[in-house]
């Protein structure tokens, strides 16, 4: 499951203090209504995984994730910087 609250302090720290929060509310939502898109495509029990590259080029968010037979998706995120 993804951890806002870690990711904003990531994003905190490539961006300086408060812009983490920005971002999150900005970007993030779009950025994971095209993943679930994704995750809702596949097929059941296949991972999933996906690279957004933030526009300035200072960090990549890869999302991993899967859907399960079930219904339930479990979605991971990783924030890389540079």
């Amino acid at each position: 499951m993804i951890n806002t609250q870690e990711l904003i302090q990531k994003l905190d720290k490539l961006y300086g203090t408060g812009n983490g929060t920005r971002i999150c509310m900005t970007i993030l939502p779009g950025i994971l209504g095209d993943f679930q898109k994704m995750l809702a495509a596949s097929a059941p029990d296949s991972p999933v995984r996906e690279e957004y590259r933030l526009e300035d080029g200072k960090g990549t968010l890869i999302l991993t994730g899967i859907r399960k037979a079930s219904g339930r998706t479990d979605v991971n995120a990783e924030l890389t910087d540079f």
